[in-house]
C-alpha cells in the first residue's frame, strides 16, 4: 500500500498553516504600524496645531483690527485652523482604532463595529439580514471587518451620505456583505490620487480571494459588494 499521499497531505496542512500564521503575524503587524503612525500625528501635528490655535486665539483677543474684512479674513483662517485639527483628530481615530473581533463569533463583531460608528460620526447605520452563525478563520475575519470599516468611512467622509444600510447574506457557501449609501458618489476612474480607500478594500478583498463589486456613479450612491465562499452550513 503506497502511503505517499498522505504523507503529501500532511506536509501540504502544515505548509497552510504556516502560511495562515503569517498571514495573522503580518495583520497584526499592519494594525500596530497603524497605531504607531496615529501617536506620531498626535504627538506631532495634532499638538502643533493646538498650540497654533492657542496663541492666534490669544493674539487675536488684544488685536485691534483695522476693518472688518481683516478681522474676517483672521476669523476664517482661525476657523480653517480648527477644521484642520479635527480633521487630524479624526484621522488619529480611524488610524488607532483596531478592528477588534468578538469571542461570541464574526455577526457579533459587525454589530459592535457599526454601533461604535454610530457613535463616533452620527450618521444612521441599519444593520440588515440574518446569516446565523459564520466560520471563518480569525484573518478572514479581521479583513471582512476592515473593508466595513473603510466603507463606512467613506461614506461618511465623501459621499456626504445621510442614511448608510448594510447587509449580510448568505448561500451554503458564500457570504455576502453590501455597503450601502444615500450618497453623491463618483466616478471610480476618476479617483483622485491621494484617495487610498478604494484600493485597500481591493487590497483586502483580493487577500481574501474574494469577488468585490463596486456600484456608484456620481449623484447614484455607492454599493460596495464582497462576496465570500465560506464553509457549508452543516
Amino acid at each position: 500500500m503506497n502511503e505517499r499521499p498522505a504523507i503529501d497531505d500532511t506536509r501540504l496542512l502544515g505548509e497552510l498553516r504556516a502560511e495562515c500564521r503569517r498571514l495573522t503575524e503580518a495583520l497584526a503587524l499592519s494594525e500596530r504600524e497603524q497605531q504607531l503612525l496615529g501617536y506620531e500625528i498626535h504627538d506631532g501635528v495634532v499638538q502643533d496645531l493646538t498650540a497654533a490655535a492657542m496663541l492666534l486665539e490669544s493674539a487675536g483677543r488684544q488685536a485691534t483690527f483695522p476693518s472688518p474684512e481683516i478681522r474676517e479674513t483672521y476669523d476664517g483662517g482661525l476657523r480653517l485652523l480648527h477644521e484642520a485639527l479635527a480633521e487630524a483628530r479624526q484621522l488619529i481615530r480611524g488610524v488607532t482604532t483596531a478592528v477588534e473581533m468578538d469571542d461570541r463569533g464574526f455577526i457579533p463583531a459587525v454589530s459592535r463595529l457599526i454601533e461604535k460608528f454610530r457613535t463616533d460620526h452620527t450618521l444612521p447605520v441599519n444593520l440588515e439580514g440574518e446569516v446565523g452563525d459564520v466560520l471563518l478563520p480569525p484573518s478572514a475575519q479581521h479583513l471582512l471587518l476592515r473593508i466595513l470599516r473603510e466603507a463606512l468611512h467613506n461614506a461618511a467622509k465623501h459621499a456626504r451620505a445621510s442614511e448608510v444600510k448594510v447587509r449580510l447574506s448568505r448561500s451554503d457557501e458564500q457570504l455576502e456583505l453590501t455597503v450601502a449609501d444615500n450618497g453623491i458618489g463618483f466616478e471610480p476612474t476618476q479617483v483622485p490620487a491621494g484617495h487610498f480607500g478604494l484600493e485597500s478594500i481591493r487590497a483586502r478583498a483580493r487577500l481574501l480571494g474574494a469577488d468585490l463589486l463596486l456600484d456608484t456613479a456620481p449623484q447614484h450612491g455607492t454599493r460596495v459588494i464582497v462576496r465570500l465562499n465560506v464553509p457549508p452550513v452543516v
